[in-house]
């Protein structure tokens, strides 16, 4: 942590998604780690949640060794593809075991450092935070791109990929405390380089209200089922 004046300034880093392009937050994490500088906070979206996990549980650069050695044959094993799925066409079962074997899965409320996998509520259309619980079981909802991977039971709903309302989760780094907030987006130059400036001192009520609901919300994530402890 950086101290300026006395005063300890939290790390916060979110992880947006962007599929294979995920990679990168590899390349951003060892490289702050060679300037001496490790987040206090991790907030990751889809596949930003994957490399927040592998970092959390100590397992980074196994991971990058790993993923780099697959095979497309072995992909596919592992996404555990089923042509009878509802919601996309693929469970990602053997992957998910795989990290909880290999990795741990501790919950996230017992880990060293505070976490949130985002995702999307189906039926809401609004973004979860998902602090508790089995990690690998918020990373599975957090990764779950509409048409690829099954959405995941949660409550009465489904949820989806997180990149569809968060894609960088710098608000939420935000709600958990981070003074500086250091955000990976993956995605910048697919929505074209045109820049829009607005008012700054122009208050968009209904961005605000939705961004309190959704940090007084902060629901756990127990298991597939939904339920709550």
């Amino acid at each position: 942590m950086n101290e300026s004046y006395g005063h300890v300034k939290k790390i916060g880093l979110a992880l947006g998604s962007g599929s294979a392009r995920g990679m990168a937050h590899i390349g951003v994490i060892q490289r702050l780690e060679e300037l001496g500088i490790r987040p206090d906070i991790l907030c990751g979206t889809s596949v930003g949640s994957i490399i927040a996990a592998c970092f959390l549980t100590g397992k980074l650069d196994h991971f990058e060794h790993w993923i780099q050695s697959l095979s497309t044959t072995q992909v596919l094993h592992y996404m555990s593809v089923s042509l009878g799925a509802t919601g996309g066409v693929a469970h990602a079962t053997r992957l998910i075991d795989f990290f909880a074997r290999e990795y741990g899965n501790p919950n996230i409320e017992d880990l060293d450092q505070p976490f949130a996998a985002v995702a999307t509520d189906l039926v809401r259309g609004r973004e979860v935070w998902l602090q508790r619980g089995p990690l690998w079981d918020a990373v599975r909802a957090s990764m779950a791109i509409p048409g690829i991977l099954t959405p995941v039971p949660f409550r009465n709903s489904w949820l989806v990929d997180g990149g569809l309302v968060n894609p960088v989760p710098v608000s939420v780094c935000r709600a958990l405390g981070a003074d500086i907030i250091i955000g990976v987006d993956l995605n910048s130059d697919l929505v074209g380089r045109q820049k829009v400036i607005s008012n700054a001192k122009a208050t968009n009520v209904e961005e605000i209200t939705e961004e309190e609901e959704a940090e007084e919300e902060q629901p756990t994530f127990e298991d597939n089922d939904g339920d709550e402890e």
